[in-house]
């Protein structure tokens, strides 16, 4: 039984909020790619909190993360806050097995070591985080954190917390594809979004599915693949052995971290995962935490 606090604020928003034991946490290493880009207006953070706003059955709702000494203070704000608190902290309560963890490679080791608290979530955002990876496909990362902030502020709506929510499925589905492509969009990637909004208009993602679930409905979809379906499964829904195949920087990062390699490749990359499998996308987190520099060619 969870043990929740329902009020109101002067505005009459609905907020639920109750304390998780989940310790550590290091809250910039656990949260750092859930806003896209530091202009993300859907969501903000600090080095103790996190705060993310979204649709949730049909309205705008956010979500506050908080330290609070060896807890973690959880607020669902919006009419459906006390339902959106429960599912939330049912993500929290999935195992992300950092516990037991453990390895004989004393350089990820140490890694782990040296950057403790890094906590792979299930969070209650998963259509946002899936039209993020798919705005993130084949371009700059910089490109990605404009189209998204644009679409967010064109057809979002106002949130809690004074952060704006991405447009809903029913919202997004209705764009055409053309008002994407004028906001710098390729044609594949705006087909892809579009897609996608209008499948999770009747059979949403849920926080409930298995990864092997989450795995089958993503890539049903025409233009989601792996790279976008296994960053989803690890951001998103906190599979500690996602491995994500088709990255243009990840595999040179793995490949020189894990074997000296300046350059690597997919088969290469999966080759050095392999030994820490049921950890993998810990292993990758750790090390994009680590700010390791690969040298250029």
């Amino acid at each position: 039984m969870i043990d929740i606090q329902s009020t109101t604020t002067p505005d009459d928003l609905a907020i639920a909020s109750t304390l998780v034991k989940i310790f550590p946490v290091h809250f910039s290493r656990t949260f750092s790619m859930q806003n896209l880009g530091p202009y993300d207006p859907t969501a903000e953070s600090g080095s103790d909190y996190f705060r993310k706003a979204f649709f949730y059955r049909g309205e705008t709702a956010a979500i506050e993360f908080r330290r609070a000494e060896e807890s973690v203070e959880v607020r669902a704000f919006g009419n459906s806050s006390e339902t959106l608190l429960e599912e939330t902290i049912r993500g929290l309560h999935q195992d992300d097995l950092y516990s037991s963890f453990a390895t004989e490679d004393s350089g990820v080791w140490r890694l782990h070591r040296m950057l403790p608290g890094l906590r792979l979530l299930r969070v209650p955002w998963l259509y946002d985080m899936t039209c993020s990876a798919i705005l993130q496909q084949r371009v700059r990362t910089v490109d990605a954190m404009r189209e998204w902030r644009r679409i967010a502020q064109r057809w979002g709506a106002p949130g809690p917390l004074g952060l704006r929510a991405f447009p809903s499925a029913e919202m997004l589905a209705r764009v055409a594809q053309f008002e994407l492509q004028a906001l710098g969009i390729d044609a594949q990637r705006s087909r892809t979004l579009l897609r996608f909004a209008q499948e999770s208009r009747f059979l949403p993602l849920k926080t409930a599915m298995t990864f092997a679930e989450l795995r089958s409905r993503l890539l049903r979809i025409s233009g989601i693949g792996p790279w976008t379906t296994e960053s989803v499964l690890g951001y998103g829904a906190g599979d500690a052995d996602a491995a994500i195949p088709g990255d243009l920087h990840l595999p040179h990062l793995v490949s020189y971290a894990l074997a000296g390699e300046p350059e690597g490749s997919d088969e290469r990359m999966m080759e050095l995962l392999e030994p820490f499998r049921g950890h993998r996308f810990r292993i990758i987190r750790l090390l994009y935490a680590s700010r390791l520099v690969v040298p250029r060619g």
